[in-house]
């Protein structure tokens, strides 16, 4: 099958848009309606907001209501069985409220008086459900709830850590393309590009590289080998980019204390959607896509979505060019009234020629200010990257709010690329070229159950799961493909001059395999009306194996804490806390040959959170503390060269590095028709104790940002120009250098984005994205030898979207 799939893509892609736009013969009816379902629930008296939750978690029912319609409302509690309708009114006796199902199955709590709803247009606020959220067809650019931190369904407000969520109305609206754009429009987080080869940067937070990513909330492994990075998602087929920042060990395992990033993709419709996009940009870059949905049976227990995208440009700089293809296609099928299957698989082509923009500096850090559109590699470099992935999870409702599911996910990644690096220096440089293969493939399992219980009079919440994953890496190829490095003058280069050398690709290889997997709980107390408390724990095996010479190293039972509380101080406000832990295993060894202790990651954080709008607008403000310790250090003390080691010295676990910071963040609607995100960040990452006694009190990662400030928005002009959209995106930063050298440096910089858009009617809509609206020249810098590339200049995109 998976021949068949990397084969013959464009013929699955064909045969399930075929069903999805068009009719199909109905089929018999497999589940009851919701709202004419009755169940069995057994609810306590207490607060009504909780109440309402494990009601609808229970009916399996959408719920919409805000903070401020429950307040300090209470009810006797429900016990009996009952459909929704009737459930509602007793929940909701003597409280001045009634729940009113809206036209897409949904219910929205409302005073009890004559049409207010329907007369009303629905808020995108708290919501209760037995289905994921999604941001898509929302407008909105902040969201309901996300689960990634604890894997309790959370609102931003009811999570005690720093979370933010790109939404699709914010992915379209800007424009973005890539995770890497993605990453650069989120609070908090960096790119970077010029550590690494290759068409993906690295990701940090708070100080620290991101080490893993999740797809749908399941933890993966990212393929960054030190050289290069190949995790460069493209955006078209997700609905939002969730992210928790600082240590996230409860739900993501081994890591750094940064932040984890968690791509959720879309899912099927029970309506029919389908979406027709063409881009064309500045450098001939040029986008089609075809989004289609639809239920696949006249019962809608089957579903179905495909997306498919092609991209074709230049890049801002000779020679290169891009073509990328992607094929998405996932169904969702409704198994028993209360089981659902959802499988999927993904498949994306990345071809690349002419290499990336990578320049060395003059020996004294400065730059050669070559011309933005300059680039010294050669035209016969390339990097041609295929990802398969293949999933499939299955979510069954027990009743009374209790549900499991099981995730399952598969991806292969193949990357053969070569690229030309630089040596010598200023009036001597030489470039030699590099060549290497990724045969990469990993496996990923987690499963959960949870749901709401009573104690002592009161709802709470409880959530435990068991996780495992496997990740191969093959990485093979020649550091030096050229026996003879090329003399190179910056100035006067023609990257058609060389021919493309042979490779030996045995010349060097590295095969490993690592293996982790965890058991893992949370639980969310209400102590009292206004005090919730978040408590849980992860213990996890991890095994790195070495598979050339069959060496390796173990860690069992690493505990990972976490605790959190809110509490409310209003309808609107509350003030949180938490300690949350991860841990990374490293291979070091001390004077008596045993293996260090994990690298040990833990995050204080503390702030306000608020709710406003109904909902419809989030903030925050925190301050942080991280800590990284049990870093390797080289042990002077001890014998050189290390015992039963290649090394000169040994280790011991005495090495820190402590970031503190602090975090702002408003996201969602200022008002009506005005959608807006605003972030800034400072952080500062220092080292604490480290072998050279030099370094202690100075900057861990130089080259990370310590001011950032980031925004978005959009706004939809009133009146008879309501057909228009107009907004913008800004990202500022303070100076920067290399930690290589300090001379090389980065000053502080703006960049603006701006866009426009006109609805002509139901169907058609045409926008303008202009990134870099005023041309500012910036660097990513690197090291002396190379790593150094320029911003992408100004360019324009109009976008025509056509909805059937």
């Amino acid at each position: 099958m998976q021949n068949q799939f990397k084969r013959r893509p464009i013929a699955c892609a064909i045969s399930l848009l075929m069903c999805l736009g068009g009719a199909l013969p109905p089929a018999q009816a497999q589940s009851t309606p919701a709202h004419t379902r009755a169940q069995q629930f057994a609810i306590a008296a207490g607060p009504l907001g909780p109440a309402l939750r494990q009601f609808a978690m229970t009916a399996g029912i959408p719920l919409t209501f805000t903070a401020d319609q429950t307040g300090d409302k209470h009810t006797t509690g429900l016990r009996g069985t009952f459909i929704p309708q009737d459930g509602f009114a007793e929940l909701l006796k003597d409280t001045g409220l009634e729940a009113v199902r809206m036209d897409n199955g949904g219910y929205v709590l409302q005073a009890v008086g004559p049409q207010a709803a329907r007369e009303t247009a629905l808020p995108t606020v708290t919501v209760s459900s037995s289905r994921p959220l999604t941001t898509e067809g929302t407008g909105s650019y902040t969201a309901a709830a996300t689960n990634t931190a604890t894997r309790l369904e959370l609102s931003p407000r009811e999570t005690p850590q720093s979370v933010s969520v790109l939404t699709r109305q914010q992915i379209e609206d800007q424009g973005l393309v890539t995770l890497d754009d993605a990453v650069q429009s989120i609070t908090g987080l960096v790119m970077q590009k010029g550590y690494y080869a290759g068409n993906s940067g690295s990701f940090s937070a708070r100080g620290f590289p991101i080490t893993n990513m999740m797809l749908d909330g399941v933890p993966t492994s990212m393929g960054a080998n030190g050289t290069f990075n190949a995790d460069n998602a493209d955006l078209v087929i997700y609905d939002r980019v969730e992210v928790v920042r600082g240590a996230n060990g409860l739900t993501s395992g081994s890591g750094n204390p940064s932040a984890a990033i968690n791509l959720v993709r879309k899912r099927p419709t029970a309506e029919r959607q389908v979406s027709l996009t063409a881009s064309a940009g500045r450098w001939n870059d040029y986008q089609l896509q075809l989004d289609a949905a639809n239920a696949l049976n006249e019962a809608k227990t089957l579903r179905g979505r495909a997306v498919v995208s092609v991209q074709d440009k230049d890049m801002f700089y000779d020679v290169a060019h891009d073509r990328t293809e992607q094929l998405y296609g996932i169904l969702e099928a409704d198994l028993a009234r209360d089981t659902t299957l959802t499988v999927g698989a993904h498949h994306r082509k990345l071809e690349h020629t002419g290499g990336y923009q990578d320049f060395p500096t003059r020996d004294d850090g400065s730059s050669l200010d070559l011309p933005r559109s300059a680039n010294l590699a050669n035209a016969y470099d390339f990097w041609d990257q295929t990802d398969k992935t293949v999933f499939a999870d299955v979510d069954h409702r027990f009743g009374k709010g209790w549900k499991a599911r099981v995730s399952v996910i598969r991806k292969w990644q193949d990357v053969d690329t070569m690229f030309s690096g630089f040596g010598g220096g200023e009036g001597r440089t030489t470039q030699n070229t590099q060549a290497y293969k990724l045969d990469n493939q990993q496996r990923s399992v987690d499963a959960t159950v949870g749901g709401p219980f009573s104690l002592l009079g009161r709802t709470h919440e409880v959530s435990v799961g068991v996780s495992q994953r496997k990740a191969q890496n093959d990485n093979f190829g020649d550091w030096g493909a050229r026996a003879t490095p090329l003399a190179v003058d910056p100035f006067n280069w023609n990257p058609h001059a060389a021919t493309r050398p042979a490779a030996n690709y045995q010349r060097w290889r590295t095969q490993s395999t690592v293996r982790e997997s965890g058991v893992y709980g949370s639980a969310r107390f209400s102590i009292t009306d206004p005090l919730a408390v978040i408590v849980g724990a992860r213990s996890s095996w991890y095994e790195f194996t070495n598979e050339g010479n069959r060496t390796g190293y173990k860690v069992a039972r690493e505990v990972t804490p976490y605790a959190g509380l809110v509490y409310d101080l209003d309808a609107r406000h509350a003030l949180y806390a938490s300690w949350t832990g991860i841990f990374q295993p490293q291979s070091a060894v001390d004077v008596n040959g045993d293996l260090l202790k994990p690298v040990s990651g833990t995050n204080y954080e503390a702030g306000v959170k608020g709710e406003y709008f109904d909902g419809l607008l989030n903030a925050s403000l925190a301050v942080f503390q991280v800590s990284q310790e049990n870093r390797a250090m080289t042990d002077l003390n001890g014998p050189s060269p290390c015992p039963g080691t290649a090394s000169t010295w040994c280790s011991r676990a005495a090495g820190e590095v402590e970031s503190k910071g602090i975090e702002l963040e408003v996201s969602g609607q200022l008002s009506p028709g005005w959608q807006a995100t605003a972030g800034y960040t400072y952080v500062a990452a220092k080292f604490v104790s480290d072998s050279d006694a030099a370094n202690i009190g100075k900057l861990f990662d130089a080259d990370l940002p310590r001011h950032q400030f980031k925004a978005s928005t959009s706004y939809r002009l009133p009146g008879d120009l309501n057909r228009w959209r107009v907004g913008g995106s800004l990202a500022a930063q303070n100076a920067v250098y290399s930690s290589d050298s300090p001379n090389i440096r980065q000053g502080g910089y703006t960049v603006v984005g701006l866009h426009a858009a006109y609805q002509f009617d139901d169907h058609l809509s045409l926008r303008l994205n202009v990134s870099n609206a005023f041309d500012k020249t910036y660097h990513q810098i690197g090291w002396t030898a190379g790593g150094n590339s320029y911003g992408t200049p100004r360019a324009a995109t109009v976008t025509l979207n056509y909805k059937l």
